[in-house]
């Protein structure tokens, strides 16, 4: 039998492993224009970047000043910058 291209005996798979999952994110390199999660609200807020990857999460720099925050941040308060679209003014 052949399943998406590979064979199948009915027996067990003894390679290849799991197929990456299609909803997983890819780290954001240093530079990349950031949306920031604020943690009181649970808005996003504007005008960061990423200053450093680490295994632990996010090291983010604000636009602004160029000044780089102290803690880091975990992946999921952390998303590549969003336009804005629909309105004249923005």
């Amino acid at each position: 039998m052949v399943t998406r291209g590979r064979s199948y005996d009915g027996g067990v798979s003894e390679g290849g492993g799991e197929e990456p999952d299609p909803n997983a994110r890819s780290p954001l390199d240093p530079g990349t224009k950031v949306d920031v999660r604020n943690r009181f609200q649970g808005t996003w807020v504007r005008g960061f970047e990423i200053a450093e990857a680490t295994a632990e999460g996010y090291r983010i720099r604000r636009l602004s000043d160029g000044s780089t925050l102290g803690e880091l941040f975990s992946r999921d308060d952390v998303r590549r910058e969003r336009t804005r679209q629909g309105f004249w003014w923005h």
